[in-house]
């Protein structure tokens, strides 16, 4: 397997290594929003995904339901307070631990609402060409990068393929992805991945990022 790369990637407002970095500082961002900026957050990102039935939301959400109700439940039943079914007694959820739980659930869906989004909007492989993008650094110490983008692309790949087929075959990916992986398949696969460079509106962006950052790192310290 090989990795061809491209110096120029056109038509895009944002490179794919700049929407990978402001998601990532979002989600450090997230334990300081506040409930009404995070319910804002979700609702403005949910709602286009559910109108166009995205299926990476959809499949986020299946995943996380469990998560999600989890958390509201530990965070009822563990957390101390005013009984929020007074004739359950001590055996009542309490209402701190409703609004806790209930603000845990909120920050989680605002990351996949979001993440979904990027998804949605960035192909599978400008999504690796970001990644490889960011690893590039990584090169200088010794790291094979090159390795590293063709493994993620195999697993996106037998992956996808595998939901394709269904679940009865589901299994096979596995044993094709590790054939591909050891380099025991005859296949050759080629990998092309158009780098680009960061333009000035990612510069702009980024730096956006990162004030918006150190605002709300700020307003949680105070």
């Amino acid at each position: 397997m090989s990795v061809e790369k491209s110096p120029q990637a056109g038509g895009e407002f944002l490179h794919p290594a700049s929407q990978i970095l402001i998601w990532l500082a979002f989600a450090f961002c997230v334990p300081w929003l506040r409930p009404v900026e995070l319910s804002a957050i979700v609702l403005l990102f949910s709602l286009p995904l559910l109108l166009r039935q995205s299926p990476q939301y959809l499949k986020l959400l299946r995943r996380s339901r469990w998560l999600l109700i989890s958390l509201i439940l530990v965070y009822a039943f563990v957390t101390p307070g005013v009984a929020a079914v007074a004739v359950l007694g001590t055996y009542s959820p309490s209402q701190e631990g409703l609004l806790s739980g209930g603000l845990q659930a909120l920050r989680l869906l605002a990351l996949l609402a979001t993440l979904a989004l990027l998804l949605a909007t960035t192909s599978r492989d400008r999504i690796l060409a970001g990644l490889y993008f960011l690893l590039r650094p990584f090169a200088l110490i010794g790291v094979d990068i090159d390795r590293i983008a063709s493994r993620i692309w195999l697993t996106l790949h037998y992956a996808e393929k595998a939901e394709r087929v269904g679940s009865r075959r589901s299994g096979e990916w596995r044993e094709r992805l590790q054939t591909a992986l050891h380099g025991s398949s005859h296949e050759m696969v080629s990998i092309k991945l158009e780098i680009g460079y960061l333009s000035s509106p990612d510069y702009a962006a980024l730096l956006c990022s990162v004030l918006v950052f150190g605002l709300l790192l700020a307003r949680g310290v105070s």
